[in-house]
């Protein structure tokens, strides 16, 4: 989903998938910037996936990349390395949803009122910090899958001093919260913070980029020009996510939806309604538009000669179908005679 042309640079030469963004609740905001001046200088922290093969490489990875501004991966894993990683994180999750212990704590440090969950691998001091008064620990009670390993060995990353970069799914709570949170942490410094849902989305997105890269190759989707159609005044290609009713796009659209944080609008024209304006012959022009980020596609309503036009969902196209039904209604019966 991602457009080849014969001049692309080398960096460019590679399949990528669309990709899939979550949310991070528990992450700090991303700081863009005063300059340009922006609409927004912080927003959200997110973390985007997608599938990714090189040019030069026989199977596919799967990069997760912390944030929209982002030019490399801060994880890229085989597909096994992900399936590993989703089964740890629903184990995690398992742990980190547990009721929590209501009995008293009968030997912990005098801020502790309960005892620690079963995970937790204590070791808590009187002297702790309120901020590291946490109940940590590893995966490794409650039936952990795959043999009992929590590292995650990363064969596409450079290794350091002989040691692997590795990932490792533990789960932390701290003592006065109701809800534990899982963590990603690789070589033992970058962490991603996820809560129990964060972790189990993550876990189910994974899961089904695994399974897109062992799908077949597609080799059939054209790449030429589209024969007759323009996008902006450029010739249009194909569209890239194989949206049947998309229109297609032209190459500088294709091209800078490569960077992680562009966009991709696909539109495709349904029809057209005669209207008069001002006695001047006119017309609504209705089309499908679908942002690559967006759920679902919107119709799309525009006056031809206009300077905008409105986007309206399935419940608006019924809104909008029985407003024009009770206005013709009443302009049937206004009618002289009638």
């Amino acid at each position: 989903m991602h457009g080849h042309f014969e001049d692309d640079r080398r960096v460019d030469r590679r399949h990528q998938s669309d990709r899939v963004a979550m949310r991070l609740s528990l992450a700090e905001a991303v700081d863009l910037g005063e300059c340009p001046p922006r609409l927004h200088r912080w927003v959200p922290a997110s973390l985007f996936i997608r599938l990714v093969q090189r040019l030069d490489e026989i199977h596919p990875a799967i990069a997760l990349y912390r944030d929209a501004t982002a030019t490399e991966a801060w994880v890229r894993c085989t597909p096994a390395e992900a399936e590993r990683l989703a089964d740890l994180l629903g184990h995690a999750v398992g742990l980190a949803e547990a009721p929590l212990p209501t009995d008293g704590a009968s030997d912990g440090p005098f801020w502790q009122d309960t005892a620690c969950p079963s995970w937790c691998e204590g070791g808590h001091l009187p002297e702790d910090a309120y901020e590291d008064r946490l109940h940590s620990g590893g995966l490794h009670s409650g039936g952990l899958p795959s043999g009992g390993r929590t590292l995650i060995d990363l064969l596409l990353e450079t290794a350091a001093e002989g040691i692997p970069e590795q990932l490792e799914v533990t789960v932390a709570q701290h003592y006065r919260s109701t809800t534990a949170r899982v963590h990603v942490i690789k070589s033992e410094q970058a962490e991603l913070r996820l809560t129990p849902a964060e972790a189990r989305t993550l876990a189910a997105h994974l899961l089904k980029l695994v399974r897109a890269a062992g799908l077949p190759v597609e080799t059939t989707w054209p790449w030429n020009p589209i024969e007759g159609m323009t996008v902006g005044g450029d010739p249009a290609f194909p569209c890239p996510h194989r949206h049947p009713w998309c229109s297609g796009h032209n190459k500088t659209e294709i091209t800078e939806y490569r960077q992680l944080g562009s966009h991709l609008l696909h539109s495709g024209p349904i029809t057209s309604i005669p209207i008069t304006t001002s006695s001047s012959p006119g017309s609504i022009d209705i089309s499908i538009n679908s942002l690559t980020d967006r759920a679902q596609p919107l119709a799309y309503l525009q006056l031809l000669g206009g300077d905008g036009g409105a986007e309206l969902d399935a419940t608006a196209i019924d809104q909008t179908i029985a407003a024009l039904q009770f206005t013709k209604k009443f302009l049937l019966e206004a009618q002289p005679g009638s």
